[in-house]
């Protein structure tokens, strides 16, 4: 449908030194432990560079995306490495395999791999003194990906010299809610930039701006009366069906992939649309709640919008339809011009399938434009704007598929 999506295979980043007993995680023996403890704070390592299936059952888990007895002991570990003065390499390993792993107990499939660290139990290759950093999609070109190892390398130098999260952080339920969203993930990026600038190991502009380009994310923007719509992919954490364990013989595992999620900004444009308050942003005929947030750019709104795409052949809540397309209404305060309704349809506005893939860049626009359909919309024909039931709206998000009233086949 046009787009901008990474490659299906995965990329890694390997950590290590010249030879396995030169690793900096054995020269600096806190080095892992406080890299677990920066990575958990920083979500945006996670997920800002992940591809597409990302959460608790995908090739990256985070540490906290595992059961929460999990989590409560990965503290009991990291604390009582802390307090060891010179531990060796196959004690931290012991301490920290157990938790840097899948759901299924698949060391593999971890956001931060240590199976090669220094395993004796995997033969020829266990006791290399690395740790691959597996939560990122293929880079699209060569400095992007360089820039990426700047900025790892960079992590790793800052935290030999000092402990830059010397606590847990329990996130909860705001990991998939808040950080589900491109806006906060953005600003836990920048926090990390400004630490390593404090810390003395600043990228410099050129790789930052190769870290923060977002730019494939981005949907489409429109505007009204001095306000500005914008919309982007955001971040959905597909459930696996069935049992983890039971699938791990499997060449793929079989998740429910109905379920998108999208960012909704409202911020002033050229001129001034008075208090961003005053306007209403719905969806589906709900009213999206919005949080006041600030950037450089100045005050704005965001909010995050679930609803199912499309109806899985096999998949969860067989009763809930297709909720796409997704009509969103901005609507001005009395007298700030027409309201927009915006149309976000996942394919042809027809309805229909496109014809192969898209043969050039030129023409995968084409096809994004045109599914991003806005019209102008006298203020007397708005539909009335309903309230969305507590139990759709969490802290950052409103979800369709909890206002759904209706059963859809």
């Amino acid at each position: 449908n046009g787009d901008d999506t990474e490659s299906v295979g995965g990329a890694q980043f390997t950590l290590r030194g010249p030879t396995p007993g030169q690793s900096p995680f054995f020269d600096q023996p806190q080095l892992l432990p406080r890299t677990i403890r920066y990575f958990i704070r920083h979500p945006a390592l996670s997920y800002w560079f992940a591809p597409s299936y990302v959460g608790s059952f995908s090739q990256s888990p985070r540490p906290d995306e595992n059961v929460r007895e999990s989590f409560s002991e990965l503290a009991v570990a990291l604390q009582q490495l802390s307090s060891t003065a010179e531990p060796e390499p196959e004690l931290i390993w012991r301490s920290l395999s157990p938790f840097l792993v899948d759901t299924s107990g698949n060391a593999h499939r971890s956001e931060l791999n240590i199976e090669k660290l220094w395993n004796p139990y995997l033969p020829g290759r266990g006791c290399l003194g690395l740790v691959e950093c597996r939560a990122f999609r293929m880079p699209p070109d060569a400095e992007r990906a360089a820039a990426i190892a700047a900025l790892l390398r960079a992590i790793t130098a800052m935290l030999s010299r000092e402990d830059s999260a010397p606590a847990l952080v329990n996130w909860s339920s705001e990991l998939h809610d808040r950080f589900a969203l491109p806006f906060y993930l953005r600003q836990d990026l920048e926090q990390v930039l400004e630490d390593l600038a404090s810390a003395g190991f600043g990228l410099g502009k050129p790789i930052m701006q190769h870290l923060l380009d977002n730019a494939m994310h981005h949907i489409g923007h429109t505007e009204a009366g001095g306000c500005r719509l914008e919309v982007d992919h955001a971040i959905e954490f597909w459930p696996l069906l069935g049992d983890a364990a039971s699938q791990e013989s499997g060449s793929s595992r079989l998740v429910d992939a109905s379920t998108r999620r999208i960012q909704l900004i409202l911020r002033p444009a050229n001129d001034d649309p008075g208090d961003l308050q005053d306007w209403q942003l719905s969806a589906g005929g709900y009213r999206l709640p919005m949080r006041t947030e600030r950037d450089e750019r100045g005050i704005l709104l965001v909010a995050g919008l679930r609803y199912r795409s499309f109806v899985p052949w096999i998949g969860l809540h067989p009763g809930i339809g297709k909720q796409s397309p997704v009509v969103l209404t901005l609507i001005p305060p009395p007298g700030n011009g027409n309201a927009l309704r915006v149309t976000l349809h996942e394919w042809q506005p027809q309805d229909e399938p496109y014809d192969g893939l898209p043969e050039t860049l030129e023409e995968a626009e084409k096809r994004r434009q045109e599914r991003f359909v806005v019209e102008h919309l006298p203020a007397g024909s708005i539909a009335e704007v309903t309230e969305p039931p507590d139990e759709a709206v969490t802290g950052y998000c409103l979800d369709l598929r909890r206002c759904a009233q209706t059963v859809s086949n």
